[in-house]
Order: structure tokens, then sequence, then C-alpha cells
């Protein structure tokens, strides 16, 4: 009895840590459009962006569950992957889908709530997660790109929960770090695995490390490019120029772990374990918000 009584918990537990709630970070791009719309300051708003994000924490962790389950093999191989409790027999495939189908019905209620085009949105996101899983990791760079599509995806989603549209720069700016942090994820599980890598990752057979450094490169300068435009080229204050050096001051960090080795291939377990990058990322958040707050004015376009 003791045992039957702890394998619900263990369970629960195992799933949790499945949907990878540290990764969540990655649906902050939500509120792109309640910040830059300046829509911050309506209740509805507000309450239609949280509601958003919760959905994609649900959506992504989701995703995260499917595609270990698609992995399982390959993930039993890998030393760090295969302490997952899906790879590693912690969690069965019963509970998993146990699992999947309650936060299915969670993030159901919230698309409802939505609205159908926001519903739209969720179902592209979990279609493509399941094309990338099965097929399309395996083709080189369109792996990159579809997880950059994902940012989008929720870009787009988050302006739809908020009733405005999303501005092409804004998109241009996120789709540029989204392949920027993909690439650099390649690149540190490539240098990670060296000859063995395309045992792990089957696209490694066609990455190179100076072509993932050509990537970068573009990727780098599309972003500080697009980012720049972006608060020139709208109804923002100038002062938003100045969160610019901010900008690059993260990307340069970032560049700087990711050629140092220090954990690239996590990008979200890296912004919270390298405190002047965090800081960074924190004093953008913190200066944009009081920079926009205090305009309180201003749409999209």
């Amino acid at each position: 009895m003791l045992t039957n009584g702890t394998a619900k918990p263990n369970e629960a537990h195992a799933f949790l840590i499945s949907l990878r709630p540290w990764e969540w970070t990655k649906n902050l791009v939500v509120f792109t459009g309640l910040m830059f719309a300046y829509r911050f300051r309506d209740p509805t708003a507000v309450a239609g962006a949280l509601v958003a994000f919760a959905a994609f924490c649900g959506l992504s962790g989701m995703a995260y569950v499917i595609n270990d389950i698609y992995d399982r093999p390959q993930d039993q191989q890998h030393p760090q992957k295969r302490l997952r409790p899906i790879a590693s027999g912690k969690l069965g495939g019963r509970a998993a889908a146990a699992g999947l189908a309650a936060v299915g019905a969670a993030v159901g209620m919230a698309c409802a709530w939505l609205g159908w085009m926001f519903a739209a949105w969720a179902v592209a996101y979990l279609l493509l997660n399941a094309a990338y899983s099965k097929w399309l990791k395996h083709v080189v760079f369109l792996d990159v790109v579809c997880v950059a599509v994902c940012f989008l995806i929720r870009v787009f989603a988050g302006c739809e929960a908020v009733a405005t549209p999303a501005s092409g720069y804004a998109v241009a700016c996120v789709f540029s770090v989204a392949l920027l942090l993909g690439a650099g994820k390649r690149r540190a599980e490539l240098l990670m695995h060296g000859e063995d890598s395309a045992q792990h990752r089957s696209v490694f057979d066609h990455y190179t490390e100076w072509m993932l450094d050509g990537i970068l490169a573009v990727t780098a300068v599309a972003t500080l490019a697009s980012y720049v435009v972006f608060v020139m080229s709208r109804k923002h204050p100038p002062a938003m120029m100045y969160t610019a050096a901010l900008v690059v001051a993260a990307v340069g960090r970032y560049l700087w772990l990711l050629y140092k080795g220090r954990g690239a291939d996590q990008p979200a377990r890296l912004l919270w374990s390298d405190a002047p990058l965090l800081l960074t990322c924190a004093v953008w958040v913190m200066t944009t918000v009081a920079i926009l707050w205090t305009a309180g004015s201003g749409a999209l376009r």
C-alpha cells in the first residue's frame, strides 16, 4: 500500500519536471503586444495577456512531453537526457497521457475564453511542435527556423489576446533573437558531443562549427539592427533608444558565454545561472517598463 500510495505523487512530480517549468521564461514574449501597444493600463488586456501566458506555459510543457516521448530511445543514450522522467522510466506512458489530457483541458478553457483566433494559434503551435519532434528537427537549419517560428506564434497569440495587431519590427526582432539562441544551442551541443554528436541528433551530420558561427554572426547583427529600428520607428519615447545599449550588452554576454562553453546548450537555464546576463535582462525589463509606463499612450502600427 505504501508503494501504491507514493506512486501517484512520484509520477505527478515526474510529469511536472517533464513540463520543464524553468523553460517557461520563453513564454514572456507573449507580453510583447501588451507592453509595446501600451495596453498595460487596460485591466481587460492585462487579464487576457496573463491567461495567454499561462496557456502557453501549458502548451510549451505539452510540447516538451510529446518531444520526450518521441525522443525516448535517443535520450536513453544521452549522458544527461537519459535522466529525464520519460527516458529514465520514472514517468510511464499512461501517466504522461493523463497529465497531457489534464493540461490540455486547462489550455482548452483558456482558449475558449480568449477566442477562436487565439485557439487557432494554440493549435498551430502544437502541430508545429509535433511536426518538429517527428520530422523537422532532422532537417538542417529548418530545425532552428521552426524553433524561431514557435516564438513568433507566441507573439501573434499574445497580440490576439489583447486585441492589437503585431508590429512587423517586433516580429523581426523576436525572430532574430530566437534564431540567435537556436544557432547558439546547436553550436554548444555540437561541440559538447564532438564526434558522437550525430548519435544524439542526426542533423549534426550536416552542421559544422563554421556554418553555425556564420549564422550566429548574421543573427546577432539582425537582432541589434531590428531592435534599433523597432524603438526608432514606432511611436515610442526617445528614451527607448537608450535601452539598445542593454540589448548590445546582453547579446555580447551571451556570445561570450557561448564561446567559453558556459552552458549555452540550455539558454533558459543559462539566463538564471549567469548573474551578469540576468542582471542585464532585468535592468532592460525594468527600464523598458518604466519608460513605456511613463509615456502611457500609443499603439503598434
